[in-house]
């Protein structure tokens, strides 16, 4: 398989540049893997294609990209699109009468597992801050021994006038993930608010957009769903994963509540559900529930298995 990656468009230091997927190349070129987002913005490299008799994109961040102009088709010259959104895969493959997307996980190289530590604080949060319930969760955090990591450079405005709470700035990827294992539970939201009337037209202005499961809450709650890596991260660092419940729970296409994570209903019940995890006198139930989620993950959700089932056509 020949594997072509080019993160011209992604940020330094974020979770695309860690597959290393290209690693995983052979000599047979009948298929090719393409990943990063350069592919689809502008159809790069359009050469490339015509060397392969299957050509598989791998798509990370729908919906996402329907916040902002995006063509629907610029994804068509592909034999086969990967996408993490499961929703959208189903809405593609309807109004465009295919079976080309392909719904698949957030893969992590098992490379960056980090070694197993103990744990010297109670519980971390990694990513942006997209408005106020993360605002009030990071002041619920804060009243914990935690750990707040984030980057300096291609951040929000919000995550900026909020570095304030950040323990740990610019971590490489290696250091972050050695944190994350250094705390017991991690806050997680597989969602993401629309920023602006703007990004909510560009929504709309999609063909049927309303047929699109990931749509359903866009013009009455602002909101849609998306499959963070920082799940799969927490779990492969040996870290309870505290999930927000919300209009899809994505996360139940890949693991099952209360077998490998544990839910939480808004920012009143993160704290309480922290302060009953952490203050449990039965932490043996919440290290079964952290073991069976580190299995899971490395039993099906890794770079090696995406590889793996390309191969053997199992997607």
């Amino acid at each position: 398989m020949k594997i072509y990656k080019d993160l011209k468009v992604e940020l330094p230091k974020t979770n695309t540049h860690y597959f290393d997927l290209e690693y995983f190349q052979t000599s047979e070129d009948y298929v090719a893997l393409y990943y990063g987002y350069t592919f689809i913005c502008d159809q790069a490299h359009p050469n490339l294609l015509e060397k392969h008799e299957k050509n598989i994109y791998l798509n990370v961040v729908p919906p996402t990209e329907f916040c902002g102009y995006y063509n629907i088709n610029s994804e068509d010259r592909f034999d086969s699109i990967y996408s993490i959104c499961p929703y959208t895969v189903d809405w593609l493959n309807k109004i465009k009468n295919t079976d080309k997307y392909k719904k698949v996980w957030y893969p992590f190289n098992s490379k960056y597992i980090p070694e197993e530590v103990e744990k010297k604080y109670e519980v971390c949060y990694h990513g942006g801050i997209h408005g106020y319930k993360y605002i009030e969760m990071l002041n619920i955090l804060s009243a914990f021994d935690y750990r707040y990591m984030s980057m300096t450079h291609g951040i929000n405005h919000t995550t900026q006038n909020h570095l304030s709470y950040a323990t740990d700035l610019d971590l490489s990827h290696e250091e972050k993930m050695k944190r994350i294992s250094e705390c017991k539970v991690s806050v997680c939201y597989n969602n993401f608010p629309i920023r602006n009337q703007e990004d909510l037209q560009n929504v709309k202005n999609q063909p049927y957009w309303y047929e699109n499961e990931a749509f359903s809450h866009a013009a009455s709650d602002g909101i849609l769903p998306q499959l963070k890596s920082r799940f799969i991260e927490a779990c492969f660092s040996k870290t309870l994963n505290l999930v927000e419940r919300d209009q899809w729970n994505v996360i139940e296409q890949w693991y099952e509540p209360n077998v490998h994570f544990v839910y939480f209903d808004n920012n009143e019940d993160l704290k309480m559900k922290l302060n009953q995890i952490l203050n449990s006198s039965d932490w043996g139930s919440y290290q079964k529930i952290i073991d069976r989620a580190y299995k899971h993950s490395l039993d099906n959700y890794t770079c090696e298995h995406l590889i793996k089932k390309i191969k053997n056509n199992e997607l």
